[in-house]
């Protein structure tokens, strides 16, 4: 990361670093002092908080469905095809304003290696007292295509204070989840017992909290009601609002597939709230 490719939003108490040379990530998010992002495993997929676009999460045979016929894309980690082209690109920056009460950055790229339709992506962060508003856009260049996005945010499981994190959403449905990784088509009742997670959720109202009791708490609200959340390993856990589940360009678990067409660009808008998260507080 130059110092070029990296800029800074500070509003308050709360300083996000953005590195628009790997996908107009979060490389640092603080709170009152605290680090919210942890690293584990390869950069490229492994640290920060990053945009998945144009898909999500892992995609059956690598593939979409182009006039009917299967087209397949790159592997870049572990023999998948894994959470789009955008967490690997180099963006442009579009816009960068910064004043005492909000922040602001939004960044582009046209460059999506192997994915078979023209498009345009842009991320914006969007910062201002203890709110954070990130909005993923895709457009769609010359024909319309299939598309998902979502975040993928790395939090650390400890801060400098306060016990482990937690995670909590309104769930009403859980993918059921074949030895691949990938949902089987079929939904099963929500059991928060079943955990730990590497799993989809579908959340009606599209909010969810993760929350490290006696220090922070983020409420985070999605205009899409799709969760993922990896929960598996002991550093971090990820909580992951996306426009649709993984392999969701080939099947919307009884839902339409998000399209992108020319001047419908697909968008998805994610609010993350900061607050303090006092011991004996009910949350």
């Amino acid at each position: 990361m130059t110092e070029s490719d990296s800029h800074v939003l500070s509003v308050g108490d709360v300083e996000l670093t953005i590195d628009l040379a790997t996908g107009a990530r979060a490389t640092r998010w603080l709170v009152d002092g605290l680090s919210l992002l942890a690293t584990y495993g390869p950069a490229s997929i492994g640290s920060g908080m990053y945009p998945m676009a144009p898909w999500a999460g892992r995609l059956r045979d690598n593939s979409v469905p182009v006039d009917g016929r299967p087209v397949a894309l790159p592997v870049t980690n572990d023999g998948w095809a894994l959470h789009g082209t955008v967490l690997a690109s180099h963006l442009v920056l579009i816009a960068h304003e910064q004043a005492k009460d909000h922040a602001h950055l939004t960044a582009r790229t046209v460059e999506h290696d192997g994915w078979p339709w023209p498009m345009a992506v842009d991320i914006s962060w969007d910062l201002r007292p203890r709110v954070l508003e990130t909005t993923i856009t895709v457009h769609a260049l010359s024909e319309p295509f299939p598309v998902v996005v979502g975040w993928h945010p790395w939090f650390a499981r400890r801060l400098e204070r306060g016990d482990p994190i937690e995670w909590t959403m309104a769930a009403t449905a859980q993918a059921e989840r074949g030895s691949d990784y990938l949902p089987t088509g079929a939904l099963l009742d929500y059991d928060p017992a079943r955990g730990p997670f590497d799993d989809t959720f579908l959340v009606p109202d599209g909010r969810a909290q993760v929350k490290w009791p006696g220090a922070l708490a983020v409420d985070i609200e999605c205009d899409s009601p799709w969760y993922v959340v990896f929960d598996q390993l002991p550093i971090a856990a990820c909580v992951e609002p996306q426009s649709g589940p993984p392999n969701g360009v080939n099947d919307g678990l009884g839902r339409p597939i998000p399209v992108s067409a020319p001047g419908r660009p697909h968008q998805l808008t994610t609010t993350w709230i900061m607050r303090d998260d006092l011991p004996g507080d009910p949350g």
